[in-house]
């Protein structure tokens, strides 16, 4: 065999040697491919530097008002992703005048037209960053498309899409939402509360309160969550109501924590004596914002339950009853003849530093 290699010509120094010439010319092919990548990644960031330093001057010159801002220029077409970050960053930190001159700022140059089309898209980092802006823009053009898209199965886009909506028009909005809040619990309920808020207790109370009304056990209990945020006079009308009528313990306990205890509650010795310990709990922590001489038979009573949990708000809810000195407190420790009634009595005053 090797005879017949070496009689055909075959010269395996000289394959060795093309072998070697190839192998360098693939290294340094490789080598240019990387320092063209390299170089082509440092022109790309070179302009988008170039452009997100001409956006911000003019972004700043609209934010403060100055008549030295940078020229206005069209914006191009490969601008249009790095000024919509920047001009929704900006604008996230703003209200009042300056809020205003950068939604002008942003009309002016076309903005609200293009993140209705980018609303849209395919790819969900654009998508929510225009969502994100069609609210910060007040689009009310954008208002049903963004009331459309609460409804998505996707928890960021519905989310997102109700924060913009809450902010296009609080009021229509909060028509809208709060019946779809106890639906979709997959809303984070830190967002959904500071949603809440930031529309306001005038706005949210009314919409909240009918809600509430007519929502079922489980979803009125999930829903009172989220009226501390209303009126005083409309949380204590839902407590009333609900304490007067339904007898679900989550939805009892609930309603005993939005009380505001500006005013009396119906069936409060049933309550504090309720089998679920939690509305117990929040019976007594009730009775404490109540803060009514006549209630300290009530709690004293409270001291010597069997959950650890309502002897404690038992007592810090004596404490903040009117008169309750130190040597009062002390003659209704004499009083108590269990043990953890007293124990617990001793820790909530020495926690209230009451001498």
């Amino acid at each position: 065999m090797q005879d017949y290699l070496f009689a055909s010509g075959f010269n395996p120094v000289s394959v060795a040697l093309w072998m070697t010439v190839a192998s360098i010319a693939g290294s340094l092919l490789l080598l240019l491919y990387t320092l063209e990548l390299r170089l082509r990644r440092r022109m790309r960031e070179r302009r988008r530097a170039g452009v997100v330093a001409h956006w911000r001057d003019v972004i700043a010159g609209a934010v403060t008002g100055s008549t030295a801002a940078s020229p206005l220029r069209k914006r191009r077409r490969g601008e249009h992703q790095d000024f919509l970050r920047l001009w929704v960053y900006t604008r996230s930190m703003l209200e009042g005048a300056a809020a205003d001159r950068l939604i002008a700022l942003a009309r002016g140059l076309g903005l609200h037209e293009l993140v209705r089309k980018q609303a849209t898209h395919a790819h969900l980092g654009k998508r929510l960053l225009a969502i994100q802006a069609q609210g910060y823009l007040r689009d009310e053009a954008s208002f049903a498309d963004l009331a459309a898209a609460t409804d998505s199965a996707n928890t960021l886009t519905s989310i997102t899409a109700a924060q913009a909506l809450a902010a296009v028009d609080p009021a229509r909005a909060m028509e809208r939402l709060i019946p779809k809040i106890a639906r979709r619990r997959d809303w984070p309920r830190t967002q959904v509360f500071n949603g809440l808020q930031r529309a306001g207790s005038a706005v949210i109370s009314e919409p909240l309160y009918r809600c509430i009304r007519a929502a079922t056990d489980e979803d009125a209990a999930y829903l009172l969550q989220f009226a501390e945020i209303a009126e005083f006079d409309v949380r204590d009308a839902l407590a009333l109501e609900l304490l007067r009528s339904r007898s679900n313990p989550e939805l009892l306990a609930a309603a005993l924590k939005v009380a505001t205890g500006h005013v009396a509650v119906p069936r409060i010795d049933e309550l504090v004596a309720h089998p679920a310990w939690y509305v117990r709990m929040q019976a007594a922590k009730l009775i404490g914002r109540m803060r009514r001489p006549e209630d300290a038979g009530r709690l004293e009573k409270m001291l010597a339950d069997d959950e650890w949990w309502v002897r404690f708000r038992a007592a810090k809810a004596l404490l903040r009853l009117p008169g309750m000195s130190a040597e009062h407190l002390e003659h209704i420790r004499a009083g108590l003849h269990d043990r953890y009634a007293r124990d617990i009595l001793d820790q909530a005053v020495a926690e209230a530093g009451i001498r």
